[in-house]
């Protein structure tokens, strides 16, 4: 007589494992929709914010370069602005110097004047704040009147 096997092996089958493996997968379907939308569109608004800062250092930059005054015109919304373009003052008119930038969806824009634009020495013609929110952050964009600096606060 042989050793006789008491033990007996028990796997999972093949619909016990099927089962198994579409519940997780349905949970993590989920979680990466739900975390992806909102991580995205909050890099949509960082974007946003960081490329609208350097633009309003930019046309400041170009004014005390050029002696002509340079701008951020705002396309105005009923609820924010969509975009915004970049403008140089030449006598009675404008030129555009960077195209339009178009506000991502997912995130609210706004600004304390329609024009942000800054004079011959690079001071700004007012102190101007411009906010973007993102699903949970804001980035709060502003300039000091006198000196035309730019500054970018962000709150979570």
């Amino acid at each position: 007589m042989g050793p006789e096997c008491s033990h007996r092996r028990r796997a999972f089958n093949l619909v016990e494992l099927v089962a198994v493996l579409a519940i997780v997968s349905l949970l993590a379907a989920s979680a990466i929709t739900q975390f992806g939308s909102r991580t995205i569109e909050n890099l949509s608004a960082d974007g946003f914010a960081r490329r609208m800062a350097l633009d309003m250092v930019q046309a400041r930059r170009r004014t005390i370069a050029t002696g002509d005054n340079h701008y951020l015109q705002l396309t105005p919304s009923a609820a924010s602005p969509t975009a915004y373009a970049v403008y140089r003052r030449v006598g009675a008119g404008s030129t555009l110097v960077e195209s339009a930038r178009s506000r991502p969806s997912g995130v609210t824009f706004s600004a304390s004047a329609a024009t942000l634009e800054f004079d011959f020495d690079g001071a700004a013609l007012a102190g101007y704040t411009a906010t973007v929110t993102g699903p949970n952050r804001t980035w709060t964009i502003t300039t000091t009147m006198a000196t035309g600096a730019v500054q970018t606060t962000v709150s979570p």
